[in-house]
C-alpha cells in the first residue's frame, strides 16, 4: 500500500482535520500555490514569545513576515513600533539583506562567504513538499494531527502537528512537532515549534491575505546599498538577526 493511498483513513478525526485544514488551507497557497488557483500573499506580523537552543535570545522580538509562492520570503525585524532593525528577502534564488554593512557581519558570523553573491543554479523551495496541484486539496493528511482541548479568554483551539513519519523520511525533512492555537475566525493566533535544536514560540498579532504583493516589496529600497546571498543561506542568517536583534532590543 503507498503513502498516498493510505492517507484518507487519517480523515476519521474530522474535527481536528476540519479545523487544521480550514487554518492550513490559505497559508499552504502562500507557501506552496493554490491547486489551479491563483498565487496568494500571506503577511503576519509576529511577536517572539520565546525560544530555546540557537533561538534561546530571540524573546521579545517581533517580526513582519511576507511570502509568495513560489519561492519569495521577506523578513523584517522591528523594534516596538515601526522602526526597521534588519530584513533578509528572499527573491527566486536570490537573497538580499539590509542594512548592508552589519548583515554582512551576521552573514560572516554564519560562516556564509559574502564574496559569493551569485544566486543559487539550484535552491531548496520554502519548504520541503513537492506536491502535484491535485495533491493540495489532501495537504492536512500528510501532517499526524492531534487535538490538545480548547482554551477560553479567548477561545482557541489546541492542536499538535508533524509530518507523517514515511513522508518525512521520504523527502529528508528535519523532524518537528508543531503545535497551534486557532482562534474562532480558523486562523492560527500563536505558533510553537520544536525541533531537536530548539524551539520557537511565535504570537501571531495580525495575519492578511492578498491575491499578490507589489514587486517593491521584494527589492530593497531604491537607493539602499543591500548584501546579496544565494537563497539558500537564508536559515542560518535568520538565525543570527533573531540573536543580533534581541541584543539591540
Amino acid at each position: 500500500m503507498t503513502l498516498w493511498s493510505a492517507l484518507p483513513a487519517r480523515a476519521a478525526d474530522e474535527t481536528a482535520y476540519e479545523v487544521f485544514g480550514q487554518a492550513l488551507a490559505p497559508i499552504a497557497a502562500a507557501l506552496l500555490g493554490s491547486a489551479g488557483g491563483p498565487t496568494q500573499a500571506m503577511v503576519a506580523e509576529c511577536l517572539v514569545n520565546g525560544g530555546s537552543g540557537p533561538l534561546a535570545a530571540a524573546a521579545g522580538t517581533r517580526l513582519r513576515l511576507a511570502v509568495q509562492a513560489p519561492d519569495r520570503f521577506r523578513i523584517d525585524l522591528v523594534r516596538e513600533g515601526s522602526t526597521t532593525l534588519f530584513t533578509a528577502c528572499r527573491n527566486g534564488k536570490e537573497l538580499w539583506a539590509v542594512p548592508a554593512e552589519p548583515m554582512t557581519v551576521l552573514a560572516q558570523a554564519a560562516g556564509f562567504d559574502t564574496t559569493d553573491q551569485a544566486p543559487d543554479t539550484t535552491s531548496p523551495p520554502l519548504i520541503p513538499l513537492a506536491l502535484d496541484p491535485q495533491m493540495l486539496s489532501f495537504l492536512p493528511l500528510v501532517f499526524d494531527v492531534k487535538d490538545l482541548g480548547t482554551e477560553e479568554n479567548p477561545q482557541r483551539r489546541v492542536l499538535q502537528f508533524g509530518l507523517l513519519p514515511q513522508l518525512r523520511e521520504a523527502i529528508k525533512a528535519e523532524e518537528f512537532i508543531g503545535r497551534a492555537w486557532i482562534g474562532e475566525n480558523r486562523q492560527p493566533t500563536r505558533l510553537v515549534v520544536t525541533t531537536p535544536q530548539g524551539e520557537l514560540d511565535l504570537e501571531i498579532e495580525k495575519l492578511d491575505f492578498a491575491g499578490e504583493l507589489a514587486a517593491s516589496a521584494w527589492q530593497p529600497s531604491e537607493g539602499q546599498e543591500a548584501l546579496r546571498l544565494p537563497a539558500s543561506s537564508l536559515n542560518g542568517l535568520f538565525e543570527k538577526m533573531l540573536g543580533a536583534g534581541a541584543a539591540v532590543e
